[in-house]
């Protein structure tokens, strides 16, 4: 089971051919999910597109095809966990990505992102690049 972080979720919105490719050659019975933090990046950038209304439903229409996970107290407490972890290192990554890395972690995801260099300071967080 996977969670797409946003910069995977922009791809397949411009249909990247390689992360399309990833995604089809998955098992018919993976599950696919997003995160209610990566659903506000994705609907913010359609905010402050210069195709504003177009960018607004295709950001939604993807959103209704793919669940959207939130954060509850257990992925709330991950998330202090870590960032207290990562303080005591001088390690600190942006909130946006802990958060979506606690919702990974508490939902036994492996997250899919580009952006690996802030995502693997977190220990036991399963990662893969489909870029």
């Amino acid at each position: 089971m996977y969670l797409l972080d946003t910069d995977i979720c922009i791809e397949l919105l411009r249909s990247n051919s390689r992360v399309v490719s990833n995604i089809e050659k998955l098992p018919e019975d993976t599950k696919v999910y997003t995160s209610i933090i990566n659903a506000s990046e994705l609907l913010y950038g359609a905010y402050l597109s210069d195709k504003k209304e177009q960018r607004i439903v295709e950001v939604k229409n993807f959103l209704s095809d793919i669940e959207v996970l939130g954060i509850d107290l257990r992925s709330a407490e991950i998330y202090g966990e870590l960032k207290s972890v990562l303080k005591q290192k001088g390690n600190l990554i942006a909130d946006n990505d802990l958060f979506i890395a606690s919702v990974a972690k508490r939902n036994e995801l492996t997250l899919i992102t580009h952006n690996i260099k802030h995502f693997e300071k977190i220990s036991g967080l399963k990662i893969e690049d489909w870029m």
